[in-house]
């Protein structure tokens, strides 16, 4: 004898079989993710490699030799979120740390990690980076202090009128203390001179070149070097498009 199935009936068989199927089939979890940033600003450390929770993501990587202004390109380093990290510098080629961090690597997280100080005092840092877009038109911004030797700063864009007063009585590292100062600032896309301006003496002690903001897009600035160094350790500036 043969069977006929009605048609409601196989479309009961057919959604029963998916079930089974979905239930047998192991679905992979999304993948969790955070993102940091290494940057060595220590004028007189050396080459560092870089390590998060024992695995090397950078090896080489020195204070920048240009003199003066430099803009930064290294990318940020995606990483398996953990609530107990350690994000490490290293001396290159070699398992022992000059410097490290215990933190927190949350997911869907962005950081920046800083290798800070003269060499004898050198220390890392972290910050976290809320790359959440400006709105139209205009830019994020903020400033680290990161100069060793440089007392209270105060940050002026020299292009417009007055010399409008950016970031005020900014210390060595003091976003670590206050984390308030992590974050960015919305100010207008276009063309800015920065000039770190000694609060006390009011004299400027340095100037960057004219640095083209584009719209819709997030920078960092720091001041780094020494206060009468040399070259490249000499007091100068690093900038870094953080949405580029």
């Amino acid at each position: 004898m043969k069977y006929i199935f009605p048609k409601k009936n196989l479309l009961l068989i057919g959604s029963l079989l998916m079930l089974v199927f979905n239930s047998c089939v192991k679905k992979d979890p999304i993948t969790k993710i955070a993102q940091v940033l290494l940057v060595p600003l220590s004028p007189n450390a050396p080459s560092v490699d870089f390590d998060i929770n024992g695995t090397r993501f950078a090896t080489t990587v020195g204070y920048s030799s240009t003199v003066g202004t430099v803009r930064y390109t290294l990318p940020y380093y995606t990483v398996e979120p953990k609530s107990t990290s350690k994000v490490s510098y290293k001396f290159n080629g070699r398992t022992d740390d000059i410097a490290f961090v215990n933190t927190s690597l949350e997911d869907e997280k962005v950081y920046s990690t800083f290798l800070i100080d003269s060499f004898a005092k050198v220390k890392a840092v972290i910050v976290n980076d809320n790359l959440s877009e400006p709105n139209e038109g205009m830019i994020k911004i903020r400033f680290f202090h990161f100069s060793p030797n440089a007392l209270a700063l105060d940050i002026e864009n020299v292009l417009t009128t007055g010399n409008t007063k950016l970031f005020v009585n900014r210390t060595f590292n003091d976003q670590n203390t206050n984390t308030s100062l992590q974050n960015f600032m919305e100010v207008p896309a276009g063309n800015y001179t920065f000039a770190f301006r000694d609060r006390v003496s009011g004299n400027i002690l340095y100037t960057t070149p004219a640095q083209t903001f584009l719209p819709d897009r997030i920078y960092t600035i720091a001041a780094r070097g020494f206060i009468g160094g040399a070259g490249s350790a000499a007091l100068g500036a690093w900038v870094y498009p953080n949405l580029p």
